[in-house]
């Protein structure tokens, strides 16, 4: 799997990362677990900290397939809407467009919200550092939200709505890697103080 090379600074795509949302793990528990209190429901239980387990979502998880091989956007038959609940291998991170969760088919707030939420998620992938921007909910990188609305375009509204689709992990990487420029990257980098 080939993922954008950001840093030459920063050692590969590391094994103490969390599972389900790629954060890095530093806890001896959550390291032999393979994923952080937050994403495994041991957090706090405040809405803020666990962001990945929240039930008033109308979308479900599905990890039988991983982000790294593919974006798996697909609907479920159910009772929350005619079309189905929105089934996909992005989980919550941060929520600033759609409180009530994710959709796709289209170019609305819930296409959005799983938009920044897969570009966070990737960007946690590569390891990336960077400035970060305030969410409704949390805080993503300020390069996920300068990238979420195309990507969503791109991917997530083209979706066909009622059937979904399965989207490679290489169209996915091959995208951010003709989108993250040498110039977004200074442009979102974390701003140290002169001395």
């Amino acid at each position: 799997m080939a993922l954008l090379q950001l840093s030459s600074t920063r050692s590969h795509y590391a094994a103490a990362r969390c599972s389900r949302c790629h954060r890095p793990l530093t806890d001896p528990d959550s390291i032999r677990r393979g994923m952080g209190p937050e994403c495994s429901g041991r957090g706090s239980g405040s809405s803020e900290r666990d962001l990945c387990n929240r039930d008033q979502f109308s979308d479900e998880f599905d990890g039988t397939i991983r982000f790294e091989k593919a974006l798996v956007l697909k609907r479920r038959p159910g009772e929350r809407s005619d079309k189905g609940s929105v089934v996909t291998n992005v989980p919550h991170l941060v929520v600033h467009h759609s409180p009530d969760g994710y959709e796709f088919g289209y170019a609305g707030s819930g296409p959005a919200d799983l938009a920044l939420n897969a570009c966070q998620l990737y960007l946690n992938m590569t390891g990336y550092e960077g400035r970060q921007t305030k969410c409704y909910d949390g805080k993503c990188w300020g390069l996920a939200w300068k990238l979420h609305q195309e990507f969503k375009i791109h991917f997530i509204a083209s979706a066909p709505q009622t059937t979904g689709r399965i989207i490679p992990f290489a169209e996915i990487d091959a995208w951010f890697k003709t989108h993250i420029t040498s110039e977004t990257l200074e442009q979102y980098a974390i701003q140290k103080e002169e001395e």
